[in-house]
């Protein structure tokens, strides 16, 4: 709904990189908190491809891109098999059948911290690049 008011598709994309990772942080925290359940299977999601994907749209969006060839534009949906999120049905790493490993769980916490932290960055910059062009307009 918001996106509708951001008129720059740098920002658009920005914010819905920043969605994507708050949405993976809160799967890969309950990973964390779960690591001790029983029968527990871990939760994530492939943030990468889901942030080019809708980079994806956005670019035909833009351009008004059209398919000239069954190769072009093929969606991340069918190249990598994403899903909005999945569980992990077979991995089991616990005695007890959990499939949380947690020293693996916190290092893809904190690489998502990371990319969270990049695309405040940007985001920042870009803003800040707009306020500096908008006082040279005054």
């Amino acid at each position: 709904m918001r996106d509708m008011f951001i008129q720059d598709s740098t920002l658009r994309m920005l914010g819905r990189g920043l969605d994507l990772s708050m949405a993976r942080q809160k799967l890969l925290v309950d990973n964390v908190a779960n690591a001790e359940t029983p029968e527990y299977r871990r939760k994530d999601m492939e943030f990468l491809s889901l942030l080019l994907q809708e980079y994806e749209k956005e670019e035909r969006k833009e351009l008004s891109l059209q398919k000239t060839h069954s190769e072009h534009l093929t969606g991340t949906q069918e190249r990598w098999g994403m899903k909005e999120f999945s569980q992990e049905e077979s991995i089991v790493v616990r005695q007890d059948g959990s499939g949380v490993d947690i020293e693996r769980e916190m290092t893809m916490v904190l690489e998502n911290a990371l990319y969270y932290q990049a695309l405040t960055r940007m985001a920042s910059g870009k803003l800040n690049g707009l306020s500096i062009a908008i006082r040279e307009v005054k």
